[in-house]
């Protein structure tokens, strides 16, 4: 299941935002008709969560910190987006959908979200620890408010309508402005940033390794969290918000229209087999020279299957399906202690000593290898550190290749 990530206060982001770009408190009050010791309180509780001062107060007015000016364009974000998916959702004016987002609540938001992420009214009032009315209060209070249906019952009970699944993504993502936001202000040890990043099973090791090496070296206090998967999930997991970057073989165009691609270098399917295989002997082989060897195959929805199957039919070859995996280690692991081949990427074989390329071309769409990344993402100064490390250790490979 995926993580629930937490609601800011929007009360406390609207005192902020209004301050920082009026430049003035008392201003900031009367634009949100508040009395100016309730947004000073306001903006006082979101300098604690964040950890450090955004604002310098001074006789003569009150001022952004630094850390301030990087948290106040992060929050402009925010908002920009928030009213972005409002728009997108309602199909109201400009006008229309500011007063939407002045009316929206941090407790709306954080149902719609769980019920996004769990699948069901039930399932988020679980993981939030709350009573399913509890949950369905302010959820419905947010379907009247914007006059759409955000919810509809399923087999497992209610759940989000598409254009709920669309508002709540685009939620998600804007909310993650301000995670962003409190990483970039660094006040506190919980908040030290964080880089999500997915990785293709063929994505070139040494690409992560080395960024990762720098990035720890030079800024030890950061988390990295590496997860490997498919490519659809990986993609969705992306697209959605729960990763900052994908790396790995591109897919051109990307299943979702919020995603851009980034190409480092091409990295092409190969013909794999051990590194003293009898058919290394054979330079250059023939497709006649690959008969009577098993094979090693691709489960259906790796691409390089669909290469496989085609060679094998075009070649005419005899090879019945008697080992099928995803698994990457397991391939390799086979091919090193038998006579068996697969199909792996050209970069793959070349880093294991065990393995070696069969000199055989195989006709096939070119396969480039790089970033995967969301089309409005801002990356923090660490995380952008990260991605100039990576297209560094890119362009060694590319050089090698």
């Amino acid at each position: 299941m995926s993580p629930i990530e937490p609601v800011p206060s929007l009360r406390r982001l609207r005192a902020f935002e209004a301050a920082a770009r009026l430049s003035s408190l008392s201003a900031a009050a009367q634009a949100l008709r508040l009395t100016q010791p309730a947004l000073t309180h306001s903006i006082g509780q979101l300098e604690a969560e964040v950890g450090t001062r955004l604002f310098e107060r001074r006789p003569e007015g009150s001022f952004l910190t630094e850390a301030g000016h990087s948290f106040h364009r992060r929050t402009q974000r925010f908002f920009a987006q928030v009213e972005d998916a409002l728009t997108r959702a309602t199909g109201q004016g400009s006008d229309a959908v500011q007063g939407l987002a002045m009316r929206l609540g941090s407790a709306q938001l954080r149902s719609l979200l769980a019920i996004w992420r769990t699948g069901s009214f039930r399932a988020a009032a679980h993981l939030l620890g709350i009573s399913e009315p509890s949950l369905q209060r302010p959820a419905r209070e947010l379907e009247q408010l914007l006059a759409i249906a955000l919810f509809r019952r399923a087999a497992a009970g209610w759940t989000v309508t598409e254009t709920g699944d669309d508002l709540a993504r685009r939620m998600s993502l804007a909310i993650g402005e301000i995670r962003s936001g409190i990483q970039e202000a660094g006040g506190r040890p919980e908040n030290r940033p964080h880089l999500r990043i997915g990785v293709l099973a063929l994505a070139p090791r040494t690409l992560v390794t080395k960024a990762s090496a720098f990035l720890l070296a030079h800024y030890p206090h950061h988390r990295i969290e590496i997860v490997e998967g498919p490519y659809e999930r990986l993609a969705r997991d992306l697209n959605d918000g729960l990763l900052d970057v994908l790396i790995g073989a591109l897919r051109a165009p990307s299943p979702f229209p919020d995603l851009c691609e980034d190409i480092f270098f091409e990295d092409p399917y190969q013909l794999a087999c051990r590194k003293d295989h009898p058919i290394t002997q054979k330079t250059p082989a023939t497709p006649h020279d690959l008969s009577g060897f098993d094979w090693i195959f691709p489960t259906a929805e790796l691409p390089r299957r669909a290469v496989l199957d085609k060679l094998i039919t075009d070649w005419a070859l005899s090879a019945p399906v008697q080992f099928e995996t995803n698994c990457l280690t397991t391939i390799t692991a086979l091919l090193a202690d038998s006579d068996r081949l697969s199909i792996l990427s050209r970069g793959h074989i070349a880093l294991d000593s065990r393995l070696a390329g069969i000199d055989l071309a195989l006709p096939h769409p070119p396969r480039h290898v790089g970033l995967t990344l969301r089309r409005n993402w801002l990356p923090t100064g660490v995380q952008d550190a990260f991605l100039q490390q990576l297209r560094v250790a890119a362009k060694s490979l590319s050089v090698q290749a």
